[in-house]
């Protein structure tokens, strides 16, 4: 066993907590900022005060290195701990990293008197918020696990840190039974287990891993460690990230290097990244030699929860969204939720909005669990994520199972979408992100369930709230003429006969199919753009 790291803001509760997990696992606590005290032989106070934050900075990371040479222990580290890249690096090489989370106002309310606390000498109700906000990302970056610890007493978090750390290794499978039926791998560190899975669902001993200029930097290393180790060679092809990458120039650029490369009908693809990686990896996938396999590794919510499964593939044309395409089954899914720590809180808000069309379809449970966990999700509260990508996932592969052509069930996944995919095509694909988009149409239908299908108002209300608690703004784009979001909406592939069609809930987890009259569509578009 090594030692397992807690890192977070001051506030946190890194040291209460600590002390009780210790005493669990049955190892020492160590506190570093006392082990500095005691190497220094002063308090911290004096070190800032006579020598400065360098000099404290610099016995911190003599004290972290000093750890390598002491028995498994559970650590409480300072809230600067992370700044530098060194101790970073040398937290994960001690141990099991768990970032403990706290807003900066209940840091401050747990603190009480600041007096010991240098950083916070001056107006501390400003200063801890920007040094939080400057320091979340690095926190996020440094963690293994994330437990939000707002509003739950020591011994609850301590409960929540020990479940993870004795299932850090547990893997959760979910099945989809389209195509030949493949399965969801669900867990922390999956990412290791690509090589074997592609060897075992594929049989290929060739791959071309397919990434973007975001997520290649990060991954592809271990990916392709991964397959080496397994036996299988790779190489990488790697484009510009962004929804505007999705079209015919990067998919033949993809199929051509595969062909390049001869790449045979016993190869295999691995798509490795997020929505826009994953959907053209697998077209490419499905049309190269009339079609090879493909393992998705999305590394985004939004695609873990929604378009890694289904295998709905295709890229965008000036004509709308997604006109393009095939459906082409994964023969495996690899969701590592560790790697979703890092990701932009607009990412985040995104895959979350596809969480609450997930957990509204799916029933009335599932959204009650929704809105309990929304405040850890916003945080990234580990055991709140898995249970929420497993819900999610879960209800996804139910319905593709049931319909895997989208010829019944399956449309009612277009929950929001057919009034924010005409919004992303009104305002240019990449401006407004998928997820903000969704969510405004959301809300949009959820007037029109009012209006045509007797939902309540309080529905609708509820609605807005969930989405609200999970950072999903509703705020449209201004300058928008009604009229082109309404040729937009006609446009779409889910149109028939000249009339859009609705998907429409009457309740959580009661839906309906709904073609919609342009006078009510054209009537219920102006309300929307007049009120935002």
């Amino acid at each position: 066993m090594k030692h397992v790291m807690l890192i977070g803001f001051m506030g946190a509760g890194k040291s209460r907590v600590g002390a009780l997990l210790a005493d669990r696992l049955g190892i020492p606590f160590l506190d570093l900022d006392r082990l500095v005290e005691q190497r220094e032989g002063r308090a911290i106070p004096a070190i800032f005060e006579r020598s400065g934050e360098a000099a404290f900075r610099d016995a911190e990371h003599a004290a972290l290195r000093s750890l390598e040479s002491l028995e498994p222990a559970v650590v409480a580290c300072g809230g600067g701990v992370i700044l530098s890249d060194e101790n970073r690096s040398l937290l994960s090489r001690l141990g099991q990293v768990v970032y403990l989370s706290v807003t900066a106002e209940e840091a401050l309310a747990r603190i009480g008197d600041t007096s010991g606390r240098p950083l916070l000498s001056g107006d501390a109700a400003s200063m801890a918020p920007r040094i939080l906000g400057a320091r979340l990302a690095l926190y996020r970056a440094a963690a293994d696990f994330i437990v939000d610890t707002s509003g739950r007493a020591p011994a609850e978090v301590m409960e929540e840190v020990l479940g993870l750390i004795q299932a850090s290794a547990e893997r959760s499978l979910v099945h989809v039974s389209a195509g030949a039926g493949y399965d969801v791998m669900v867990g922390s560190g999956t990412i290791a287990a690509v090589g074997e899975t592609v060897t075992a669902t594929t049989r290929a001993r060739r791959a071309v891993i397919i990434s973007d200029t975001n997520v290649a930097p990060l991954y592809t290393a271990a990916v392709t460690a991964s397959l080496a180790a397994a036996g299988v060679e790779s190489e990488i092809i790697v484009f510009e990230a962004g929804e505007t990458s999705k079209n015919w120039e990067t998919a033949g650029m993809l199929v051509s290097h595969m062909a390049n490369r001869r790449l045979g009908r016993d190869g295999a693809v691995v798509a490795l990244g997020g929505g826009v990686v994953g959907d053209l990896a697998g077209f490419a996938a499905a049309v190269y030699v009339r079609g090879i396999p493909v393992v998705q590794v999305p590394t985004t919510l939004l695609a873990q929860v929604d378009s890694s499964l289904g295998g709905k593939t295709g890229v965008d044309l000036p004509a709308g969204k997604n006109l393009a395409g095939a459906f082409w089954q994964p023969s495996a899914v690899i969701s590592d939720i560790s790697v979703l720590a890092t990701l932009p809180d607009a990412e985040w808000a995104s895959g979350l909005v596809e969480v609450a069309k997930s957990a509204l379809l799916a029933g009335e449970a599932e959204t009650q669990a929704l809105e309990r966990d929304a405040h850890h999700l916003r945080f990234r509260d580990h055991v709140a994520v898995r249970h929420a990508v497993l819900m999610a996932a879960g209800f996804k592969a139910r319905v593709v199972s049931d319909d895997e052509r989208e010829s019944g069930s399956r449309e009612c996944l277009n929950l929001g979408h057919t009034f924010g995919h005409a919004l992303e095509r009104v305002v240019g694909y990449g401006t407004i992100s998928h997820g903000v988009a969704v969510a405004i149409g959301m809300r949009f239908a959820a007037r029109l369930a009012e209006e045509l299908v007797g939902a309540e108002p309080r529905l609708t209300q509820r609605i807005d709230t969930l989405l609200d608690m999970i950072g999903a703004t509703d705020a449209m784009p201004t300058g928008i003429v009604p009229e082109r979001i309404i040729e937009a909406m006609l446009g779409d592939k889910k149109a028939r006969g000249g009339v859009v069609r609705f998907v429409l809930l009457r309740d959580p987890g009661d839906w309906v199919i709904v073609p919609v009259e342009a006078a009510v569509l054209e009537r219920h578009v102006e309300s929307v753009l007049e009120r935002d």
